[in-house]
C-alpha cells in the first residue's frame, strides 16, 4: 500500500517555521562536520597509539613527563588569564 502526501507548494511558511527549518539544515550541516570531524580523531589516535606501542618505557616515560608539565602549563596561564579577564570586567 502506497501512501500519497499532497503537499501544497504555495503554504506560507510563518518566520518562526522558516527560522526552524534553518536551524535544521544547520543542524544537520554541523552533524555532518561533526561527523568527518569523530572520524579523523579517530585515525589521528590509532596512528598515535601504533606509534606510542613502538616506543621504548624512557621514550614513554619521557612523553609523559613532558605532556605533564605542558598540562601544568596550559593551566597556569589559562587561570592567569581568567583572572585578568574577571579584573578587566570589574574594572
Amino acid at each position: 500500500m502506497k501512501v500519497r502526501l499532497k503537499l501544497q507548494s504555495n503554504t506560507v511558511l510563518s518566520v518562526q517555521q522558516e527560522n526552524r527549518l534553518k536551524q535544521m539544515g544547520a543542524t544537520v550541516r554541523n552533524a555532518g562536520s561533526y561527523v568527518e570531524r569523530m572520524k579523523l580523531n579517530e585515525g589521528r589516535e590509532k596512528m598515535a597509539k601504533n606509534v606510542m606501542g613502538k616506543m621504548s618505557v624512557d621514550q614513554l616515560s619521557d612523553l609523559l613527563t613532558f605532556y605533564h608539565t605542558m598540562a601544568q602549563i596550559c593551566s597556569q596561564v589559562l587561570e592567569r588569564k581568567l583572572h585578568d579577564v574577571v579584573n578587566d570586567f570589574t574594572s
